[in-house]
């Protein structure tokens, strides 16, 4: 099973996105928490690209796509905007107190701590793709 969703990149788009891959995950078999850990890290990617990716231009577009295999889940969002430096995002002490916290950088955080596998790839042509990984615990 594999899909692949193009939208323009603006606020509106990201409930279309999260839809379109929360319905995959059930399709795929996951059960209600992982899908909500999975809704919650294709909002915040959606999210990052709008709010980043095409910064200081006109949105462009933002592809979200999936592909089952026998481990579980592969999600890519996709951008054509500007590169991203994912090794420069501090990881957030979420110990400190709120008002001593940096602003940003929790939702990389959340993808990490959600996901089984999380990798950024630039590419100027190929586009920046995120490509996040689930795994189907099967019970048994």
């Amino acid at each position: 099973m594999e899909g692949t969703l193009k939208v323009r990149a603006v606020l509106e788009n990201i409930p279309v996105a999260m839809a379109f891959i929360v319905e995959a995950a059930r399709q795929a078999g996951f059960d209600e928490k992982a899908v909500g850990q999975i809704e919650i890290s294709v909002d915040e990617a959606c999210a990052n690209v709008v709010d980043h990716a095409y910064e200081g231009m006109p949105p462009g577009p933002m592809e979200v796509s999936f592909r089952q295999n026998d481990l579980g889940l592969i999600i890519t969002v996709r951008d054509w905007g500007h590169e991203f430096d994912i090794d420069r995002v501090r990881v957030p002490d979420v110990t400190a107190p709120l008002e001593e916290r940096e602003l940003g950088g929790l939702g990389l955080f959340f993808m990490r701590q959600l996901m089984d596998s999380l990798e950024y790839r630039p590419d100027p042509e190929l586009g920046n793709e995120l490509v996040m990984v689930k795994r189907l615990r099967r019970h048994e």
